[in-house]
């Protein structure tokens, strides 16, 4: 007999990495799937070789130590030395005490739905919005409603109509740098109105800021968390997608009394992040060039975004409207109206070429004609060979 609950039951397969189990699939037959599928950073630029030489050192100098149980709330060095980085974002005023370590930005996301959604709340995301995220506010059951996007982040007007709207709101959700999956990046004047209307209306804000290193164009945003005066905005960071994802490192930055709470929470989940994942990110990003290696990749990045739009330009239908990411991961476009995405997969998926349709990032199931593909993950001459044939394949599919 198998276990089962009201709340397990519902729970439903993440709708990304059901694509992944669809390649993987094919992989086990000896088959190749071109992916602009996936939300990850190149492993190429994982830095192998200085993580080894931190762990030669982290046993040299802790021993035993460096795998013995350890504080929930996190390996203090690696707390203070966030504190510095913070700066980066316009966020100054914190001490260590401000910072709770989670194993990755996820499990950050799962305690503030675990300690925040209570039954009627209503969840306000960006629409589209990040699926991660969509699948857990649902699954502690929280109703999601989606505020369209504009250029420039999503729309305020229609933000405040959402609170006047709705009494129970837990919290507001936002990607403020390089949104995923639009890329799109919050303008200032939006990130402070945020902030104000989010004090009016007495509800919260968590900021997921995952990408906002990842800057094509050398400026970094002031974080919606740097003009907050009231305690409204929970900062959700990571290093999944600057260093490597596999260590699962993320963190959250709040007032002292929210994070002993949440400390109170991980207490009761797995007691601690990974100490030695701990030491690792710690050391890589104050002595081992970590500036050095993200320009790189950033480099590597910006170069595959404009070989990716010249070939979506060059092939796709007429009438596709393309956003031009300045930073992250990946780009967002929208085909002619008509188009269904994920209609159109498995004719797709045939050629062993995968996207993820645009329907899998929006709580009320708009933008069936749009797409997300990632461009971090292929070199820059697979995509200019394999874009054009789904371009192709996209026209074929549509007469």
């Amino acid at each position: 007999m198998a276990i089962h609950s009201k709340f397990l039951d519902a729970l439903t397969p993440s709708s990304i990495r059901s694509i992944t189990a669809k390649i993987r699939d094919k992989a086990k037959n000896g088959e190749t799937v071109i992916s602009f599928a996936g939300g990850l950073p190149s492993s190429e630029f994982f830095p192998v070789e200085d993580i080894k030489k931190i762990d030669a050192e982290i046993f040299s100098s802790e021993h035993g130590n460096a795998i013995q149980y350890a504080a929930s709330d996190g390996y203090d060095p690696l707390r203070e030395y966030l504190v510095e980085f913070m700066k980066r974002f316009g966020v100054e005023g914190i001490n260590y005490k401000n910072i709770l370590i989670t194993s990755g930005s996820q499990q950050g996301l799962a305690y503030l739905s675990k300690g925040l959604i209570t039954p009627g709340s209503v969840v306000i995301t960006e629409n589209p919005s990040y699926p991660g995220a969509l699948d857990t506010f649902n699954a502690y059951g929280a109703s999601v409603i989606g505020i369209d996007m504009e250029e420039d982040g999503m729309s305020m007007d229609k933000l405040e109509n959402v609170l006047k709207e709705n009494k129970n709101v837990a919290f507001i959700y936002t990607i403020a740098d390089f949104q995923n999956p639009m890329g799109v990046s919050m303008s200032v004047e939006k990130r402070k109105r945020l902030v104000e209307l989010a004090e009016e209306y007495d509800v919260f804000i968590v900021e997921d800021g995952p990408y906002s290193l990842l800057t094509f164009n050398g400026k970094v945003m002031p974080a919606v968390k740097s003009f907050d005066k009231y305690n409204r905005v929970i900062y959700s960071g990571s290093t999944s997608k600057t260093i490597a994802p596999g260590l699962r490192i993320g963190w959250l930055v709040a007032d002292e009394e929210s994070i002993q709470k949440l400390v109170y929470l991980k207490m009761r989940d797995d007691l601690q992040v990974n100490n030695i994942a701990q030491r690792q990110v710690y050391h890589y990003m104050k002595e081992y060039g970590f500036d050095e290696h993200l320009q790189q990749v950033i480099d590597v990045y910006r170069e595959r975004r404009d070989v990716m739009i010249d070939a979506i330009k060059a092939s796709f239908p007429e009438g596709t409207k393309i956003y031009k990411p300045e930073g992250g991961l990946f780009i967002w476009l929208e085909l002619p109206e008509g188009a269904d995405s994920m209609e159109m997969f498995d004719f797709v998926f045939q050629k062993n070429i995968a996207y993820v349709p645009g329907v899998f990032f929006c709580p009320d199931g708009s933008h069936k004609n749009a797409m997300r593909l990632n461009f971090s993950t292929t070199d820059k001459d697979t995509i200019a060979k394999y874009i054009p044939i789904l371009g192709e394949m996209i026209k074929a599919y549509k007469k």
